[in-house]
């Protein structure tokens, strides 16, 4: 019941900010909902959130806090401009630092403008981020004195590089990668896609690190060697463009599928740059499978890539909104929401 009242909160205050055009955001705790509108809603609203409190932003453009330093949800509209056309996207503006009382810290259906990144040597744990596009970096800052642990990002889209130096037990599923993950230690990469094609020193690799289990995803790298830097990699069932790779020292590789062409990989997109107009689909879902019989790439595998990575909180997919009330002082607005299960 809880849920059901949230999801309709979450229509209703989404219907609010289409008609009003403001820019507002709502902090919801223990059933009860305040909104916050004026030039910072959003550090308002976490200002004034406590543990385990959840903020929703409609579309429009934010300001981050300085820090964050609490256990709490936010929830955007999404990313994909096709899939937000009725609402906007969601941009936050600036950098997102975490502190180490922000374990559990979830957030789904935003575009950073900036970098995210976990402060330096301060364990931050149990992080989620899903269906999100950062801009930026992705960094754990530190040297794993106090590491950050059990992080999972999951159909998201990183266009800057990943730097995993104070990470462990981290899992990186279902993304598109444009960058370059580094100082990754006994972590696991499965079903992505690794854009990278860093091309001015042959022993250059989209990732590096030691002891990873890289499974099921595709690399599009078409120059020099290597797809993998350090040692005792397990590579497994993943699909790369280039003919002979390297998998750095005394890795474990099998199953891998070699040489294979991008213009034969995907449904249409070709060079290393991430873009909404290309399409991700494999051409033939049944001759590239992964460890788990599914296609490798981000539509395989355990947490599938959802289309236009729409935001798991109620979708509103058209409005029309009338110019002015009737003779009665009513406005007449019409809006299709679709409820989502995951």
């Amino acid at each position: 019941m809880k849920s059901i009242i949230k999801s309709i909160f979450v229509v209703i205050f989404l219907i609010s900010i289409s008609a009003n055009a403001q820019q507002k955001v709502a902090l919801h705790h223990l059933g009860t909902t305040t909104v916050f509108s004026g030039s910072n809603p959003l550090i308002d609203a976490y200002t004034a959130a406590v543990t385990n409190d959840t903020i929703y932003l409609p579309g429009g453009t934010f300001v981050s806090p300085s820090n964050i330093d609490k256990r709490i949800a936010v929830f955007g509209t999404g990313h994909y401009e096709n899939a937000t056309s009725a609402t906007g996207k969601t941009f936050i503006n600036g950098n997102i630092a975490l502190k180490e009382n922000a374990d559990n810290f979830y957030m789904e259906g935003v575009e950073v403008n900036g970098n995210f990144y976990f402060s330096e040597n301060e364990s931050v744990n149990q992080v989620v981020l899903k269906r999100c596009k950062i801009n930026g970096t992705l960094n754990f800052i530190g040297n794993l004195s106090i590491p950050s642990t059990n992080f999972g990002l999951f159909g998201s889209v990183i266009i800057g590089n990943i730097d995993l130096a104070n990470a462990q037990n981290v899992l990186i599923s279902n993304s598109i990668l444009q960058g370059r993950i580094f100082n990754s230690i006994g972590n696991v990469f499965n079903n992505n896609i690794l854009l990278d094609e860093y091309a001015y020193y042959g022993n250059e690799a989209p990732i590096n690190g030691d002891n990873n289990q890289v499974n099921n995803n595709i690399f599009t790298k078409v120059n020099f060697g290597n797809l993998i830097n350090g040692n005792g990699n397990v590579a497994k069932n993943n699909l790369c463009a280039l003919p002979t790779p390297s998998f750095g020292t005394l890795p474990t590789i099998s199953g891998n599928y070699f040489g294979i062409a991008q213009s034969a990989i995907f449904i249409n997109r070709t060079g290393s740059i991430f873009t909404y107009s290309e399409d991700y689909h494999l051409q033939n879902t049944s001759s590239y499978l992964g460890l788990d019989g599914t296609q490798v790439g981000i539509y395989g595998g355990v947490f599938p890539y959802k289309e236009e990575a729409i935001p798991s909180n109620p979708h509103i997919e058209s409005k029309t909104i009338a110019p002015q009330t009737n003779t009665t002082g009513e406005l007449n607005i019409q809006v299709l929401v679709k409820a989502q299960t995951n």
